[in-house]
């Protein structure tokens, strides 16, 4: 039997105000749980309808620019103070929700059977039973690590971005301008930190609140994506703010960001697309000359210019050991800071392998207490920093050689595929840069442990290889003729 309208809309009426008496009676008694609930049902609702993103597609590009231009202050903001349900975790929630039922209606899996697939589904395995048996003994802490493996599901929400056209260029576009922001939002935060801290702010946290290392690679990223849309379209001002961008991680005191960048942009000249790399070089000639020819006439001596400060920085990439003098007034601690890391490094390697090698010293334990302890032996306060700043390192202390190994296995195939993949276009060379760059950086920074970087890194990983797998394009097929310049 089949209802009237009129009946349909009598039952709908008379549901709505049974649930709207009862919303408003718990109002009343101050309880707002499934009022908050059904507002934000009800919300989502109305943003599906009104614009044309599948939701979970636009819940990773929300959070994915919230992440990039509010960097630590964005990962703080929690919609109740009683239910720290945090933006990576909301966003896995919705997303990871919606298309396990999508999945569900299509009769497939999110897992597909491919190496790549295969290699992170195992190292997320891995560390769902190494945590299994961690919180018993570290209890939240060894969530809180745990958060290092769980954030690569978004690899698989990547995957699913990567089957809408339109979310894709919607994803590529937010994150390319929302690098290009960091860098004028960077600037404000270093010269006004009090509006921001004061001012900008939720529930007392600050919305925007730069981590440096991340702000820089951000910005690399923002400088090797604006000039692959300009190869792609040919408009200047893409040029032209590509290498403002690349200016401004030549110029800011970050080795990380600087070799992301170097990176990204080797990737780019080895696979045939040297432009970026030529202009850069030119670029930064002409930079050097003017700098020095103005400190000549000046009588400034050369030790005090930007290119005596950007030449300590490059030289103490290749001393890990600090044993080099450093005279540059922003660089002078750079030999303590890379002492600083040689023996964190050594202290995770030497307790690993007297601890657990293969399957590694837990999540939830202290990385640094035996780091403390060989480097401020006689500093009796607390040291908060959990990561040895080197995600390698940190997968071996947390999952050992079990763990590093299939995580070194998943690098192999990024190579593989990235290998192929630069020379076919600005959709295809733009997220495998973008994941070089944030990889490299996370070899000398806490970039990966973190949500900040962990949740653009995995989606746009999860693009990458989906865009490539769907594809025309075969791994073993030459590479269309790149237009002339």
């Amino acid at each position: 039997m089949i209802l009237a309208p009129v009946w349909r809309t009598r039952f709908f009426a008379a549901g709505a105000a049974i649930v709207a008496v009862w919303l408003a009676i718990d109002i009343a008694h101050g309880r707002f749980v499934w009022p908050s609930a059904i507002a934000g049902l009800l919300a989502l609702f109305l943003l599906a309808r009104a614009q044309p993103l599948p939701l979970g597609h636009l819940a990773l590009i929300v959070v994915s620019a919230g992440y990039i231009v509010g960097n630590r202050g964005f990962a703080q903001i929690s919609l109740s103070p009683r239910l720290p349900l945090l933006p990576a975790e909301l966003a896995l929630l919705l997303a990871g929700g919606l298309l396990l039922v999508q999945s569900a209606w299509r009769h497939d899996l999110p897992l597909r059977r491919d190496p790549l697939n295969i290699a992170i589904f195992a190292w997320i395995v891995l560390g769902t039973f190494r945590v299994a048996f961690d919180v018993r003994t570290f209890g939240f802490m060894a969530l809180r690590d745990f958060a290092l493996v769980y954030y690569a599901a978004f690899f698989y929400l990547g995957q699913d971005l990567a089957r809408d056209a339109r979310s894709t260029r919607v994803f590529l576009t937010v994150v390319a301008f929302s690098c290009a922001l960091v860098l004028p939002l960077f600037l404000l935060f270093e010269r006004f930190p009090d509006f921001f801290f004061n001012v900008l702010s939720f529930r007392g946290n600050p919305i925007i609140y730069f981590k440096g290392d991340l702000a820089g690679t951000f910005i690399a990223v923002g400088a090797v994506l604006f000039w692959l849309r300009f190869e792609s379209g040919r408009r200047l001002w893409n040029a032209a703010l590509a290498l403002l961008l690349a200016g401004a991680v030549v110029a800011m005191n970050n080795r990380a960001s600087l070799l992301a960048l170097l990176v990204a942009t080797g990737w780019l000249a080895v696979r045939g697309r040297w432009r970026f790399a030529v202009t850069q070089a030119v670029a930064g000639v002409v930079a050097i000359i003017l700098i020095l020819s103005v400190a000549t006439a000046l009588r400034i001596s050369w030790e005090k210019t930007p290119v005596f400060s950007l030449y300590e920085r490059v030289v103490s990439i290749a001393d890990p050991a600090g044993r080099r003098a450093y005279r540059g007034e922003d660089t002078h601690y750079k030999g303590d800071n890379n002492l600083y890391r040689l023996v964190w490094w050594r202290a995770v390697i030497d307790e690993t392998l007297d601890g657990n090698p293969y399957l590694g010293l837990g999540f939830g334990h202290d990385l640094a207490e035996r780091f403390v302890r060989e480097y401020y032996p006689e500093n009796s306060e607390e040291f908060n920093v959990r990561s040895p700043h080197n995600v390698l390192l940190t997968i071996f202390a947390r999952m050992g050689a079990v763990g590093l190994l299939l995580f070194l296995t998943l690098i192999a195939f990024v190579t593989r595929q990235t290998w192929h993949a630069i020379p076919h276009g600005l959709a295809h060379a733009a997220p495998w840069c973008l994941v070089w760059a944030m990889l490299v950086s996370a070899c000398l920074g806490v970039v990966l442990e973190g949500p900040m970087g962990a949740v653009v890194f995995w989606t746009t990983l999860g693009l990458a290889h989906a865009r490539l797998s769907e594809s025309e394009i075969r791994l073993d097929a030459p590479p269309p003729d790149l237009p002339a310049s």
